[in-house]
């Protein structure tokens, strides 16, 4: 059944209000887009964003979406790229890309737990990428901070920097890739076991074995 006049009226109000209050950016040049679709346009503009209406014609139409999937489970699951720089069993690290400082890094727990179930490895981790920071960045002071987005706990390693305003900003690919050059942690490769090359003496090549026990 198409959309009537009224009804697409109404979806819009709803989906300006919805964008309104989101935090994405260019929020002016997609209210304008919106406003300026015909009935048809804002039929297909739902779809592609996976955006359902209830149509009934006893009440006004109503906006429905899935749950968004959550962030942090795409990026381990390596569905959404990100800048690696240590892992263990447990978590990974990864740099945030939208940091409120050089260096910010997030812990991330394969599973979906809240920040109280948090796996300690995953604390050890942010530890050990906080002393890297350090040692690389040579901040004024780290902070380790627990936070939960969309139900998963997660662990920010902020630097802070002397006379530095704090401010959280997009990060450039460039700046990303080398940071992450610089705090990436390497594994390493097994140890091989060095074998004896002490040479056998000719004097002792031909001594026969025992096969009998001495008493």
């Amino acid at each position: 059944m198409a959309m009537t006049p009224e009804q697409a009226e109404e979806i819009k109000k709803q989906l300006l209000a919805q964008i309104d209050s989101s935090k994405m950016e260019n929020k002016k040049q997609i209210k304008e887009h919106v406003e300026n679709l015909d009935e048809e346009q804002l039929e297909e503009f739902l779809k592609q964003n996976n955006i359902q209406f209830s149509s009934d014609s006893d009440s006004e139409p109503k906006l429905s979406s899935p749950a968004p999937k959550c962030i942090f489970c795409s990026i381990i699951n390596n569905e959404t790229s990100s800048y690696k720089i240590a892992e263990n069993k447990k978590a990974i690290a990864i740099l945030e890309i939208n940091p409120t400082s050089r260096g910010h890094s997030i812990i991330i727990p394969n599973e979906h737990t809240t920040t109280e179930k948090l796996p300690k490895s995953a604390l050890g981790l942010a530890q050990k990428i906080a002393k890297k920071i350090k040692k690389k960045l040579k901040p004024e002071d780290v902070k380790i901070e627990t936070a939960s987005i969309q139900e998963h706990g997660i662990i920010n390693v902020i630097p802070f920097y002397k006379g530095q305003k704090i401010e959280r900003k997009k990060a450039s690919e460039e700046e990303l890739k080398e940071l992450q050059s610089l705090l990436e942690t390497k594994k390493r490769s097994p140890r091989k076991t060095k074998k004896d090359k002490t040479p056998i003496k000719e004097s002792t090549k031909n001594i026969p074995k025992i096969t009998f026990r001495i008493p």
